[in-house]
């Protein structure tokens, strides 16, 4: 690390780690491309390695999501999910499995970046608390408004042409 530099400034050191950055209209997401891509890195080499065998499992993870789709309605009596859900995680482990090991030589990175999520989740919290108290203090003032001009007695006025 250079001088003067944090540990989370370092965000290529730790690329398995999910990222929260800000989306469009200040929405909040929390990236997890890097490791995604990783994944399929890793993917790509298997398939290169025996590209059958992978499609073939591509292909049957495909199938077994409609017949998944369509047990739903069975009330969990079938199996395909339970066979979809092996046949995925045996892919998974083929690339490199889908848990996060921490680098202990990160661990401290790690530590920093977690406890920057939850602050920044805290705020988000927060502030959605203010927007929720603001809608129901607006609320509660529209409905009393409402009640108010229900109580008032209308004026009628009538007139006739002769």
């Amino acid at each position: 690390m250079k001088r003067g530099e944090s540990p989370l400034d370092r965000r290529d050191d730790v690329n398995y780690l999910p990222i929260l950055r800000r989306c469009h209209m200040g929405a909040l997401v929390l990236d997890n491309g890097s490791a995604a891509r990783e994944q399929i890195h890793g993917l790509a080499d298997l398939y290169r390695q025996d590209p059958e065998g992978v499609g073939d499992m591509l292909v049957k993870i495909a199938d077994l999501k409609d017949l998944v789709d369509c047990e739903r309605h069975l009330g969990g009596l079938g199996r395909a999910k339970l066979v979809r859900d092996e046949i995925v995680g045996e892919l998974l482990n083929d690339v490199g499995g889908a848990e996060i090991h921490l680098d202990h030589r990160e661990n401290h990175r790690a530590l920093m970046q977690t406890r920057d999520l939850a602050h920044q989740a805290l705020d988000i919290a927060e502030v959605a608390l203010q927007r929720a108290d603001e809608l129901e203090d607006s609320t509660a003032l529209a409905r009393q408004a409402r009640e108010e001009r229900r109580k008032t007695p209308r004026l009628v006025f009538v007139t006739h042409l002769w």
